[in-house]
């Protein structure tokens, strides 16, 4: 019980001395120039999406697969495959055709009466069936056996997955982007599979995503686990988006937008001043390095629509309280209370809806931080159907729908 307290006690002093460095003014920020400097590409010529395919796709990835696939079936199997190149683009692209017109089970592409030609005549039934049984990325002999030091957790797609990460820099960034999780579903026995009750698929493997507010995807970290990657002084969360936002061309203005489980001040401040990108997002109440706001009871009192707000001149952070339903707390390096437009809120005492002063920040925030929901959406509607046992190949379906969703 005594470490405990002593415990807390060094975590309080660390908190106060960090919120001394902080000096709040109620004031808002003065006007800057954050218009971006980038454009949005003007392709000479229209990409189909078979150019955008072999983008992201390169032949070197196919021949790899080509190559491992065979090899895993004479592993298994004794079995001479005698996969080809092009067989493999046939069965990737009898897998996309799948997800466009889904049937209850992948027998019935094949069946009398109720057959679909675009399948059924590229590739027959039990070739299909046995492609996919002996689907591979890697050479599993050159992988560290568990218990031994440096096991990579990502071994069997990491071929694929860093090659999807690079090719993800080819894409010409949006001005206005967010970063967030997203999961791919899986309940079986995994040693980083995570559970995160908001989401339509709580179980699964968490991947931190950077979107664009169009849903385009242009970077992802799949998270293997604690200790898997150091984590700074600065927190998980400020390392997830400094890593997300490595790739992203500097001082350009770009707009990121982030949930509380990213934000702090000082992430905000190094966002601006070393990589020029203008942030926004919730905060938790317990990383306001010092600012004092109005109470919950005296916002409450005050009614929907009551704000309160500080700014730090030395980090040029505005931080912003805005009651609604509840108190929200939001930061921001570019905006904050002004201009106040007006929103429609559920009122469930006149059980009607009425208009409250909404401050610019959560007009921004709400307006912009949809980019991977978004992006979760479109792959729901033309979601793989490949119910598999091994984790991998549920990451191999993912990555594919998000290629889809590029294109």
């Amino acid at each position: 019980m005594e470490m405990n307290f002593n415990v807390r006690r060094v975590a309080k002093k660390k908190v106060a001395k960090e919120a001394k460095q902080y000096k709040w003014i109620k004031t808002e920020p003065e006007p800057r120039n954050i218009t971006w400097k980038g454009s949005m590409p003007h392709y000479d010529e229209v990409q189909t999406p078979l150019d955008l395919f072999r983008m992201f796709i390169t032949e070197d990835i196919l021949s790899n697969i080509v190559d491992q696939t065979n090899l895993n079936a004479m592993r298994k199997k004794n079995l001479a495959l005698k996969l080809s190149l092009e067989e493999l683009r046939r069965f990737l692209g009898v897998q996309m055709l799948m997800s466009i017109l889904k049937l209850p089970a992948i027998r019935m592409y094949w069946e009398n009466g109720i057959r679909y030609s675009p399948v059924a005549d590229t590739m027959s039934r039990d070739r299909f069936i046995s492609l996919r049984s002996f689907f591979h990325i890697c050479d599993d002999t050159l992988m560290i056996p568990k218990g031994e030091v440096g096991p990579d957790k990502l071994f069997k797609i990491r071929r694929l997955y860093d090659a999807f990460r690079e090719n993800l820099k080819k894409i010409d960034p949006e001005e206005i982007q967010s970063i967030d999780e997203q999961m791919i579903p899986f309940k079986g026995t995994i040693g980083f599979r995570q559970y995160l009750k908001d989401k339509p698929h709580s179980w699964g493997v968490k991947v931190f995503t950077r979107a664009g507010i169009s849903g385009i995807v242009y970077d992802i970290e799949i998270y293997t686990g604690k200790g898997a990657v150091e984590i700074s002084e600065l927190g998980q969360g400020t390392d997830v988006v400094l890593r997300l936002v490595e790739n992203l061309p500097r001082f350009m203005n770009f707009k990121l937008f982030f949930d509380n489980f990213y934000t702090g001040i000082d992430l905000i401040h190094k966002l601006r001043v070393e990589y020029g990108i203008e942030s926004c997002g919730r905060i938790r109440s317990n990383r306001m390095r010092g600012a004092v706001l109005d109470t919950d009871a005296s916002m409450k009192k005050k009614g929907r629509g009551s704000v309160d707000f500080r700014f730090e001149r030395h980090s040029e952070v505005s931080v912003v309280k805005w009651y609604d339903n509840k108190p929200v707390h939001l930061a921001s390096s570019y905006c904050a209370v002004t201009p106040i437009d007006k929103c429609q809120r559920w009122d469930g005492t006149t059980r009607k809806y009425v208009e409250v002063d909404r401050p610019r920040i959560v007009r921004d925030y709400n307006k912009s931080m949809g980019g991977v929901d978004l992006a979760d959406m479109f792959l729901e509607l033309y979601r793989t159907d490949i119910r598999s046992k091994k984790w991998y190949m549920r990451i191999v379906k993912k990555t594919g729908d998000k290629l889809r969703l590029t294109e």
